[in-house]
């Protein structure tokens, strides 16, 4: 399918297509689904529902999601080539992006508390105002991130990589967790 609007479909009881390109889903309940082997292409996803998805082989090239809800949504076995992502204004707690390849990939104004990055390399990627309460980083590339207005994180940098990685002073208390080192106001 190629340039369309699809509004308000709930793809529980519509077969997804098979290659979706430059197509934009408002409003679609895609909740509680096996996503496989579907191609999203240039696509943008508006106030969609993603909720406890799964995802098999699906690709994401280029899908900017915006207003969506997401929670414990499981992108892990995501078909890795061409992978790009832009998530804003999302709800994205517990969801799984272990493993994964999310180079530049940029979360704004998202709640993204309880998400596991674990062993994910998210280098260039922006955390712009997100919430990251209690968010797994374990083994994490964070090389050059943008974690400035990011706030609530627990990253111990002696298991991940934070080379050049950009962080407010106001934020220092949550690269200290898990060190010893108490912080005396």
């Amino acid at each position: 399918m190629e340039n369309k609007k699809i509004e308000k479909i709930d793809f529980t009881h519509e077969a997804l297509e098979e290659h979706y390109y430059q197509c934009e889903f408002a409003k679609c309940y895609l909740s509680d689904m096996k996503i496989s082997k579907v191609i999203f292409e240039e696509c943008t996803f508006k106030e969609c529902n993603f909720s406890l998805s799964k995802v098999h082989a699906a690709s994401w090239q280029n899908v900017v999601f915006e207003g969506c809800k997401m929670t414990g949504m499981d992108f892990t076995n995501s078909n890795k080539f061409s992978l790009s992502l832009e998530f804003n204004d999302c709800i994205l707690s517990y969801a799984l992006f272990t493993g994964m390849n999310l180079k530049g990939t940029r979360f704004s104004n998202s709640d993204l508390q309880n998400v596991d990055f674990a062993d994910a390399d998210l280098t260039n990627s922006a955390f712009v105002n997100c919430d990251l309460t209690s968010t797994t980083f374990q083994h994490t590339n964070l090389e050059k991130a943008d974690l400035t207005s990011a706030r609530n994180y627990s990253i111990n940098p002696f298991n991940n990589r934070l080379k050049k990685a950009r962080f407010s002073r106001y934020g220092l208390e949550g690269l200290l967790a898990g060190t010893g080192v108490e912080i005396i106001d």
